[in-house]
């Protein structure tokens, strides 16, 4: 499965920016920006970051770049109370070269702790872009404009994996502390997060693999699924410019091999649609994923 994600991943030609925006356009706009004041930060080797560095662009979307060092983020008020509850932890997208902490992180997070589960955001490794904002710009335009430095990214999906198969480890083994119950661990991927995701559910070790799973905006195809099929979510839209031409055969292989499954196929949205609202049935997804946590007994109230 892991050369099945890297060959999506070189299939896809890369992965996101906004919505419907090209990536010559938002690249552009990009626009250095001090480190937020961020809630409490786990580091999952044991090393804080401090060469991390923020941007935005026009849409005053924050993302991140330069991870050299993972960390876990518990969001704001998730650990209240002391009932245990599911746990889901959000994996931001962007191209494994940044993460987009707002749009794939924050603002959805704290919308799911409203649901009353216990919410991380991960913050995995990133490549290495040397040269400040100039050196961020020049080799997103490269990746985008021309497919230079493929290699690099491909070289970082292993990586997240295993920072995510490190942040599912520590949810599990604080989960007394952190109220969490650890047979139901979930994960939210999207686009290269998603793609982690699917990486992911190959882990050998049982304590390393999500009870339930989601996939927005990532991969719908590939030749086999994994051995662990935990209940899985996958949402895309139809126009989608790096996975919607893709043949859903993950979708239908899944379901042959008898994993439960939800798939949304919206019919308009683009790429990178989670909290940006396009006037499209996409702007649904968050409701309809609340709405499939509900069904699977994992919200308050279960």
């Amino acid at each position: 499965m892991r050369k099945t994600v890297i060959g999506l991943l070189a299939a896809a030609g890369l992965i996101a920016g906004p919505a419907h925006a090209a990536p010559g356009d938002w690249v552009n706009q990009i626009v250095p920006i001090p480190a937020p004041v961020e809630p409490a930060q786990i580091a999952l080797d044991g090393q804080p970051d401090p060469g991390e560095a923020w941007f935005q662009t026009d849409l005053a979307q924050r993302r991140l770049w330069n991870v050299a060092h993972a960390q876990l983020i518990p969001v704001a008020d998730t650990l209240r109370g002391s009932e245990a509850r599911p746990a889901v932890i959000v994996i931001p997208g962007g191209g494994f070269q940044f993460l987009s902490m707002d749009n794939e992180g924050y603002l959805v997070a704290r919308q799911l702790v409203a649901t009353g589960l216990r919410v991380f955001i991960l913050k995995y490794r990133t490549t290495p872009i040397a040269g400040g904002t100039s050196g961020l710009k020049a080799a997103l335009a490269a990746l985008f404009q021309r497919g230079e430095g493929q290699d690099a990214v491909r070289a970082q999906v292993p990586l997240a994996v295993a920072d995510t198969q490190a942040a599912l480890r520590l949810v599990r083994s604080q989960a007394g502390q952190w109220h969490v119950d650890p047979a139901h661990v979930g994960v939210l991927g999207f686009s290269a997060g998603a793609m982690t995701v699917l990486g992911l559910l190959q882990a050998d070790a049982a304590e390393a693999r999500p009870d339930f799973a989601a996939m927005i905006y990532g991969p719908t195809q590939a030749d086999t699924v994994p051995a662990h099929r935990p209940p899985l979510f996958a949402a895309i839209a139809a126009d989608d410019r790096f996975f919607g031409g893709q043949d859903f055969s993950l979708i239908s292989n899944w379901r042959k091999a008898g994993g439960p499954i939800e798939f949304h196929l919206f019919s308009a949205g683009g790429h990178g649609f989670a909290t940006q609202p396009t006037g499209t049935t996409s702007d649904l997804w968050l409701a309809e994923y609340v709405a499939w946590l509900r069904a699977q007994g994992l919200t308050a109230g279960r």
